[in-house]
């Protein structure tokens, strides 16, 4: 029981943020068009160019693109794409409220005792050492990465990944201070 719902919070987890992954070329290309440099060229929009090199839709500068809607809904992209990259955008409030309605409803579920507490918690601390896990290889692949001058292809973007796995420790992280809040408020008391 407990397995299937720790698995099932996972996948909530990974698989929206693997979704919505464009620009996030793993040789740092803007704008690639087809056939692309390597063998990870998709091309969603059908705009002729790699969605990894380019921001998603949505976030694209209507100033270097003219997009219009066709009758069908689906985006067309008129003119020429300049090779001005987007700012990058993380989830610092959508990844922390996404937990925190996970986080209520595992609390609730141990309310009620459908889960009992130690399940809740340990389904919270194996989330907790699942981020700082990823987070933390990631980083130490960006310092091999950066000190080293060593070309690390994966088929994500290292930066992007480390930092919302970052963003999603710190709210877990927040969870587990406040669980062992007298614990952390014993550490500084100062004794008379």
């Amino acid at each position: 029981m407990i397995k299937k719902i720790i698995s099932k919070l996972i996948l909530l987890i990974l698989v929206p943020a693997a979704l919505s992954a464009w620009d996030d070329c793993p040789y740092n290309e803007i704008d690639c068009p087809f056939p692309g440099d390597c063998n990870r060229y998709v091309d969603i929009d059908k705009d002729g160019i790699c969605d990894r090199s380019q921001p998603a839709p949505e976030n694209r500068n209507d100033s270097i693109a003219d997009i219009q809607l066709t009758e069908y809904g689906t985006e067309e992209i008129q003119g020429v794409v300049t090779g001005k990259k987007s700012e990058r955008i993380y989830h610092l409030l959508p990844i922390p409220l996404f937990l925190v309605i996970l986080y209520f409803i595992t609390f609730v579920l141990s309310k009620k005792k459908i889960i009992s507490v130690v399940n809740h918690r340990k389904i919270w601390n194996i989330l907790l050492v699942i981020a700082f896990l990823i987070s933390g290889i990631l980083g130490i692949l960006l310092i091999v990465k950066i000190n080293f001058s060593t070309e690390i292809s994966l088929p994500f973007d290292i930066l992007f990944w480390h930092v919302e796995f970052g963003i999603a420790m710190f709210a877990i992280s927040i969870f587990h201070i406040l669980w062992h809040w007298t614990y952390f408020k014993n550490l500084f008391r100062i004794k008379k």
